[in-house]
């Protein structure tokens, strides 16, 4: 029994790591202490966290005791828990937080109270109290600590309760309290899929609202330091072992949950989207993606050097290089976004130098963005995407910026045209110049975009109605990027009847 004098009560990490009883893997009570992922976590975490993980690595178990301790030692405490169904939240109530409230070895200083609607009420003998709560999704009121587990399976079984857990249980929660989701992988698309690679993408939070995201795999589950090593692996296991430069026990782990799985499981697909390497490699099992995760992962995301205005600059106008400008006009105000993406064609590797994206903006409106961030970078070839509200766009476009400096196809009208034979080939182009790494994206969105992109969407001309996920700012990528070889078209057949064109250029696009 805890002495309630001892001093060490008031330390956290000393309660964390002494005071709580939980069930092991072989189904023992021992108590709690934290793994090197959990204390990785608790040492890099974020008032909005998003986590990767790969299995058995107990982080329920470990938000399960954390919560337990800050409702047994703070009041006015709220917490709630969302399982993706009752048997799941039923196991956390029963046989993790009250498993080890029952066992807390210390004499009694609260009234406790457990309704059958897993709930625990904790007293402190005057008129606050804390409490900690677990459901299948969002309960009204303000809580301190939200903590959604395996959001994939939630996002997977029942899309409608998890987009109503995003917007209606984190709003819930202050900008001072804490929002922790965590899963493993279940499909490459959904809420989970999606929030986790724009976290993922972007980096380091900006805001305390803004997820950080945290990817844990394989290698950080403890039991490696005591795996034995194997050493007839078969070829696949040596090959993926000098893949990854993996250890011997890493690869002996590794294969030996492998043969775990059992044989009606037992296929490289299962294995890693349960015990992933690398967060790409996660989400690889389910899904057609477009663009190649791989070769994603070798694109360097950069924070703007400003942001204004739904403007996100990297580099202003450099004399003398060569611009291309891509749109793609929203199908309405409120639903996706009016984009523009600025691409430098004059590095070694093209880059995007700006992006912008607004979904509350006019047609007309948007025309004058375009504009003006062409005349920063004086005024290129820019391509609008000449959907129903893009005719608007570019009818006001062509007021207010020269002629020669709108895309026109083919047949002379202007603007991009989008259709079964366009929008393959743009995508493809985007698609083979990642893939050889010469391009330089630099835009955390774009990549996200780029992520979630299936080929499904190819057979995609217009946005449904009932779609959730949008690639606003890859259409403009990808159309801007077509301006490369059309700038240099353009140029070539100008510069053929006016040899002075391309000297006198920026001064005739300004009359």
């Amino acid at each position: 029994m805890q002495n309630l004098n001892d001093p060490r009560l008031k330390d956290k990490e000393w309660r964390i790591n002494n005071l709580y009883k939980i069930k092991n893997k072989q189904k023992q009570l021992v108590t709690f202490h934290r793994n090197k992922s959990q204390q990785h976590f608790e040492e890099n975490k974020h008032t909005r966290n998003i986590i990767l993980k790969s299995r058995q690595l107990g982080f329920t178990t470990y938000e399960s005791i954390d919560s337990l301790d800050e409702l047994l030692f703070n009041r006015n405490f709220d917490a709630l828990f969302i399982a993706q169904g009752l048997e799941p939240a039923k196991d956390i109530f029963d046989n993790k937080i009250r498993l080890a409230l029952d066992n807390v070895k210390i004499k009694s200083m609260w009234s406790v109270d457990m309704d059958s609607a897993r709930k625990l009420k904790i007293g402190f003998g005057d008129s606050t109290y804390s409490t900690i709560s677990v459901d299948t999704s969002g309960r009204s009121g303000t809580y301190s600590r939200l903590h959604i587990s395996e959001f994939g399976k939630l996002c997977q079984e029942y899309p409608d309760r998890a987009r109503e857990v995003i917007e209606g249980s984190i709003p819930a929660v202050p900008t001072n309290g804490r929002v922790d989701i965590e899963s493993t992988a279940e499909q490459a698309h959904g809420l989970f899929y999606e929030m986790f690679w724009v976290a993922w993408d972007r980096g380091e939070p900006q805001h305390a609202t803004q997820f950080k995201a945290h990817f844990y795999n394989w290698q950080w589950d403890d039991e490696i330091e005591t795996t034995e090593i194997i050493d007839d692996l078969p070829n696949a296991f040596k090959s993926y072992q000098i893949l990854h430069q993996l250890t011997d026990q890493e690869i002996s782990y590794y294969y030996l949950k492998f043969i775990a799985l059992g044989e009606h499981e037992r296929n490289w697909s299962t294995m890693k989207k349960e015990y992933p390497t690398t967060p790409e490699e996660a989400f690889e099992g389910s899904g057609d993606k477009f663009f190649d995760h791989e070769k994603l992962g070798l694109q360097k995301i950069y924070p703007p050097i400003r942001e204004e205005n739904n403007w996100r600059i990297w580099k202003d106008y450099v004399f003398g290089h060569r611009y291309g400008i891509g749109c793609d006009v929203a199908e309405g105000i409120g639903r996706d976004s009016s984009t523009i993406v600025v691409w430098d064609f004059s590095t070694i590797r093209p880059r995007i130098v700006a992006e912008y994206a607004n979904n509350n903006i006019a047609a007309d409106m948007f025309a004058h963005e375009i504009r003006n961030i062409a005349h920063k970078y004086e005024s290129p070839l820019v391509a609008v995407e000449r959907n129903n509200h893009g005719h608007s766009t570019l009818s006001k476009l062509r007021e207010i910026y020269p002629d020669k400096c709108i895309y026109q196809y083919k047949d002379e009208k202007f603007g991009w045209e989008t259709n079964l034979v366009t929008k393959p080939k743009m995508m493809l182009d985007l698609s083979t110049a990642v893939n050889e790494n010469i391009i330089k994206v630099v835009s955390g969105r774009v990549v996200s975009e780029m992520r979630r992109y299936d080929k499904e969407e190819l057979r995609e001309i217009k946005a449904r109605d009932d779609q959730t996920a949008h690639f606003d700012l890859l259409t403009a990528a990808a159309i801007g990027f077509q301006m490369k070889n059309e700038q240099l078209k353009q140029e070539k057949t100008v510069s053929q009847s006016s040899p002075s064109w391309t000297q006198t250029r920026w001064q005739k696009n300004r009359e």
